[in-house]
């Protein structure tokens, strides 16, 4: 999950540089002036190519698949004008973004893997939105302690923790598997 890892990173830098130097500038700075005044949205829509590298490896569209799911999460987090941009937003938009990374690498390896799964629709739909509160709690749980320090997290601190959500998620579907047999 190395670009996923990445991407939280450069996340973390832009909004470390809106907090640093003002959304304006770091706009432009980007060469995004248009967006300025712009709704939250829209500005992280237009980030995406800052934020997530443009390339063709499943680890980089895990990365770019997960940063698009946040930005739907954004009215959710109560984000409207980055102007109002908390720390506790940053975190919240963090959180999100490694919970949706770390899902979206377990349903790409569950393709690569072949689960076995329902034939019901809804007894699917009940175990995705199960398993997506599971791995959110779980992305909390495990920044939980180091949240007041997130900007100063290493890159080695945040891959050990996302690297140990993602066993314990994928050990829970393992072990929901061997149930359901």
């Amino acid at each position: 999950m190395g670009a996923s890892r990445a991407t939280a990173e450069r996340m973390l830098g832009v909004f470390r540089e809106f907090q640093r130097n003002g959304i304006d500038p770091t706009l432009q700075r980007h060469n995004l002036e248009n967006l300025a005044g712009r709704p939250a949205v829209d500005v992280f829509i237009g980030l995406t190519d800052v934020i997530c590298l443009d390339g063709g490896s499943i680890d980089e569209g895990i990365a770019r698949d997960a940063w698009l799911e946040t930005i739907v999460d954004i009215d959710q987090l109560g984000i409207e004008i980055l102007d109002d941009l908390s720390t506790e937003h940053i975190e919240e938009v963090f959180l999100a973004f490694v919970a949706h990374a770390i899902e979206t690498r377990v349903y790409q390896d569950i393709g690569l893997n072949g689960f076995q799964t329902a034939e019901d629709l809804s007894t699917i739909e009940a175990f995705e939105a199960q398993f997506h509160d599971y791995i959110r709690r779980a992305v909390r749980d495990a920044f939980s302690s180091d949240l007041i320090s997130l900007s100063n997290l290493s890159d080695q601190d945040i891959s050990n923790i996302v690297n140990e959500t993602y066993r314990n998620a994928w050990d829970l579907l393992e072990a929901w598997g061997d149930i359901k047999e």
